[in-house]
């Protein structure tokens, strides 16, 4: 596997916070019982990953990697608004979970929802000037982390084949809002926090 927190690859910061629109998952006690369901697993591999702990558990919906003022963020909140009205809440199920290159993640399916809630708050964040987004990816690809790899020097093997024997149960989250909030990284602890600055109920 490789480190997830790597200069060379853009995935750790020089400075931040950064505002990101995420789905929190930490709300979900379904889906904290399935990520529980990991953790002796990962607890073999300490020196290795960083867990995610419950109460950081999320989707990614959008991130912004530049600095923002006081002023922009009050037009992003309200240009959220105005995207967000039309939006209805969607279930996903979470599972099965996927052993990747940097980390171990949770599949979200269908991604339908997701992807149109990363469209709407795209078209918030490119409505405020100043704010510029990276590149829009051909598919969104809707997913939850469960570990980001801290040392990718070692033998993935045994934990591949462990993620393949456990299996637990698939759960189905209903999502029915998402959070503006500013995401900080903890390399050394191996996973991302932040503060909430702004919750958007769905319609």
């Amino acid at each position: 596997m490789e480190t997830f927190f790597n200069p060379e690859r853009q995935r750790s910061w020089t400075s931040g916070p950064f505002l990101h629109f995420l789905v929190l998952l930490n709300h979900h006690e379904d889906y904290r019982a399935y990520a529980r369901a990991h953790y002796d697993l990962f607890s073999g591999y300490e020196e290795h990953l960083g867990v995610v702990p419950e109460e950081w558990l999320h989707c990614t919906v959008q991130g912004m990697y530049i600095p923002t003022s006081d002023e922009q963020t009050e037009q992003l909140i309200k240009a959220t608004r105005r995207e967000i009205a039309g939006m209805r809440p969607f279930t996903v199920q979470m599972g099965p979970t996927w052993p990747g290159v940097t980390g171990v993640t949770v599949a979200m399916y269908p991604e339908t929802g997701l992807a149109e809630l990363n469209k709407r708050v795209r078209a918030a964040a490119e409505a405020v000037p100043g704010i510029e987004l990276r590149p829009e990816e051909a598919k969104f690809w809707a997913h939850s982390t469960l570990a980001y790899v801290r040392d990718g020097d070692f033998d993935d093997g045994s934990l591949n084949r462990g993620l393949r024997s456990l299996r637990p149960e698939r759960v189905d989250v209903t999502i029915d809002r998402v959070h503006l909030v500013n995401q900080r990284q903890d390399p050394a602890a191996g996973y991302y926090m932040w503060e909430v600055v702004e919750e958007f109920p769905f319609a």
